[in-house]
Order: structure tokens, then sequence, then C-alpha cells
């Protein structure tokens, strides 16, 4: 519940900044909620990959893709009222089904079938678009159109930070459950651990190089921990 209750606050944090800036507003909001329930839950379920800064590089470069286009293209049109109103639920609860099945490599016949779906359904949006786009090209070429484009850009570029210390705070989690379970000698380990935070702090490459290279035998010999500690977070 700390998590969700962090991650809250710090969306609000992040629309009432482009709310001052004069970058979203209510026009906006279904657009943010179909971006939460879709990229910004996936990214959440998939923070636990994260194993060096490349991942977020990658994050970035797909979010840069021909891809974003079609997704512009398919939101810059509404549809009606009621349509929306069921697309939505179906669409999100199809979106985050998929990125669910997606950690457990047995469900690879379900992910399959999702994302064929989504793949359906988003080129029949893709089409309706390019056709209204046809005919009202026009309204096309403008500044709100300029917004729209960037839009989901922003969005994942302001939340990284978040799902950056998500995946910092999974690791060290993960890794000191385990390092209690390595050894019987419990102030060597309160000791390892300080020693860790203090070597890799918020950086999430030195923090994997650390878990990677560390062996359990220093616990029953004289290694020096501190020294051994800088040694590992360095060795590739």
């Amino acid at each position: 519940m700390k998590i969700y209750a962090i991650l809250g606050m710090y969306l609000f944090l992040m629309f009432y900044a482009l709310y001052k800036v004069k970058f979203w507003d209510l026009a906006y909001l279904k657009d943010s909620l179909l971006w939460l329930f879709t990229v910004g839950f996936v990214l959440m379920f998939k923070s636990v990959e994260a194993k060096n800064f490349t991942y977020f590089k990658n994050i970035l470069r797909e979010s840069l893709k021909w891809t974003v286009l079609f997704e512009f293209i398919i939101n810059f049109y509404s549809f009606s009222l009621i349509t929306e109103f069921i697309m939505l639920p179906v669409l999100v609860f199809i979106a985050t089904t998929q990125a669910f099945s997606e950690l457990d490599k047995t469900n690879i016949q379900v992910t399959k079938l999702l994302t064929n779906i989504l793949s359906i359904i988003g080129f029949v949006f893709l089409g309706f678009s390019i056709y209204k786009t046809i005919i009202g090209f026009e309204t096309f070429f403008s500044f709100t159109t300029l917004r729209i484009f960037i839009f989901p850009i922003v969005l994942t570029t302001l939340f990284l930070p978040f799902i950056y210390f998500l995946s910092l705070f999974s690791i060290y989690e993960s890794y000191f459950v385990r390092l209690d379970f390595m050894t019987v000698k419990k102030e060597e380990v309160k000791t390892v651990k300080k020693l860790i935070r203090r070597r890799a702090n918020f950086n999430i490459n030195k923090l994997n190089r650390i878990i990677t290279n560390f062996d359990k035998r220093v616990f029953y010999d004289n290694t020096n921990l501190d020294v051994y500690i800088k040694n590992i977070s360095r060795k590739e």
C-alpha cells in the first residue's frame, strides 16, 4: 500500500506541474487515464526487469519510435461518449491483462492472443483515424496537434524517475532478504548491507554488479568487506 500511496503522490505532483505550465487540463483526462492504465502500469509491472541504465534509455527510445505516431493519430480523433465509455475499460482490461501475462512465460499463448486482439483493434482505429485525417487535414496541423503528439512522450519521460527508484527499491529489498539467509552472522550482514548502500547508493549499475559478483564466502574469512564491496562494484 505504501508504494501505491507514493505512486499517487508522484502522479499528482507530475500532473500538477504540467497543469501549472499550462501543458495539461481536464481535456486531457481521457488520454491521461489511457496512458496510466496502459503505459504507466505496464512500466511498473516490468520495473523488475531493469538491470542497468540501458533499460531506461530503451524505454525513451521506444516512446520516440514510429508507433507513437500511430497512437497519436488514433487518439487525435474522439468517438462518441457512449463508444468511448465502453471502449476505454475494455482496452485497459486487455492491455493490463497482457502486461500481467508477460510476467509469466507459461502464459505465452495467452500473451499472443491478447497481443493479436490489441493489434486488430489498433488497425481498426488506425484505419478510421487515417480516414478522418485525410478528410480533415486542415485541422490536423496545429499547435494543439503537436501537443497531443508529444503528450505521451512527456508523460513517459516524467514517469521514468519513479520507475527507476521503484526498480532500485525492489532490487535492494529482494537482495537484502537473500543476504539474511546467506549466514547466521547477523552483524556481518548488517555491515554488508550498509556498505552496499553506501557504495551503490542510487546507481543501479553498481548495485547489480555487486549482486552479481558477491560471494558469500567472505562472511567466513578475514576479507576486508569495505574494500571487497568497493572492488566488486567496479568489476564487470
